[in-house]
């Protein structure tokens, strides 16, 4: 196990770098496409997908704000719930694939909306959640598997248009590496996608938060991708990196020994802080970290892609995709490896 102190922790929470509010279009390569609807590279509304996975796909977005997510032993967190809709007002039948997101550390669950809307726009079902009070890691890992059983339970309203056989998850920073560890213990995730994902403890006393990479990743046995930088890989704000290389998203790639797939994909000038939608909403969590010259948009774009496509391949399995998760195709200015350290 290894102790990162606090500037580090935040890590899973920091940076900055020029590029940024909460953008409201869906910028990729230049093009845009209206707040979640359909971009000029798809047919409005029908399903139909884009053929590149980074430009908005083809469905409407119709947002809950206020879930009430319950977790059992009278938990309950907020969260928001993304879907497919064909108009804009309804959500669609579907069933769809079922992705949920957690934050990094300290961060709002809306600083994701970004990446939430546009899996939507290719019709999947994205929930963000907060977290409650416990900074356990372990606990937190557990309580994503709590999610999954509101969103199938009747309760949700959910359950009847998630595809069961169709569960990911995804996050940043700290809600990396409890997707990571979540998809270790629910044999129900079927893949996996890390923004940035953070190894740290916790910097004052552990509360029995356990190191995931490499003592917990020969469990696990779901394709697993990771976008990452290594402008805070070392350095930072009083000397303490916010992405320290021995816990970063490299170290689970390497560590992914038992992953049926397994994509990293290093963009460089990019800081840890670029994962998130809005700066200027941040708070103490982006003043720790270096600063990338990598613009945000830039980020975003490159992670729209490759999450899309990631959970277009792995959880609907279209082949398809294929072709949009090799460096060519993912474009600039990003290094790709798909072999690990094993």
């Amino acid at each position: 196990m290894r102790l990162i102190i606090l500037a580090a922790i935040s890590c899973a929470a920091c940076g900055s770098s020029a590029g940024g509010g909460d953008d409201d279009t869906a910028e990729v390569d230049g093009r845009t496409g209206g707040d979640g609807a359909a971009g000029d590279a798809a047919a409005a509304g029908d399903g139909t997908p884009a053929s590149d996975p980074g430009a908005p796909g083809s469905w409407q977005v119709l947002t809950q704000d206020d879930a009430s997510i319950v977790l059992g032993g009278g938990t309950t967190v907020a969260g928001t719930v993304y879907s497919p809709s064909s108009n804009g007002t309804t959500p669609a039948a579907g069933p769809f694939p079922l992705v949920i997101v957690s934050s990094g550390y300290q961060l709002a669950r809306s600083q994701y909306r970004i990446f939430c809307e546009h899996l939507a726009t290719w019709g999947h079902v994205c929930i963000t959640h907060d977290y409650p009070s416990s900074g356990n890691h372990q606990d937190k890992a557990r309580e994503i598997g709590k999610i999954i059983d509101w969103a199938l339970s009747p309760s949700s309203g959910l359950a009847a248009r998630v595809q069961v056989g169709a569960i990911g998850v995804a996050g940043h920073s700290l809600g990396g590496k409890v997707s990571i560890n979540a998809a270790i213990l629910d044999t129900r995730i079927k893949a996996v996608v890390g923004w940035d994902p953070v190894d740290a403890l916790p910097p004052f006393g552990n509360d029995g938060s356990m190191s995931v990479t490499p003592e917990m990743m020969g469990n696990l046995r779901v394709p697993l991708a990771v976008l990452g930088e290594l402008t805070d890989s070392t350095g930072g704000v009083g000397g303490m990196s916010c992405a320290p290389a021995a816990d970063n998203y490299q170290q689970f790639f390497t560590a992914a020994c038992d992953a049926p797939a397994a994509l990293e994909v290093t963009i460089a000038m990019a800081d840890h802080m670029d994962w998130i939608g809005d700066r200027g909403t941040c708070g103490i969590a982006c003043l720790a970290c270096a600063n990338g010259q990598t613009p945000d948009t830039v980020v975003h774009g490159v992670t729209r892609r490759v999450t899309a496509a990631w959970f277009l391949r792995h959880l609907r399995g279209d082949t398809a995709m294929d072709a949009w998760l090799t460096s060519a195709q993912i474009g600039s200015p990003t290094t790709v490896r798909t072999v690990t350290g094993c």
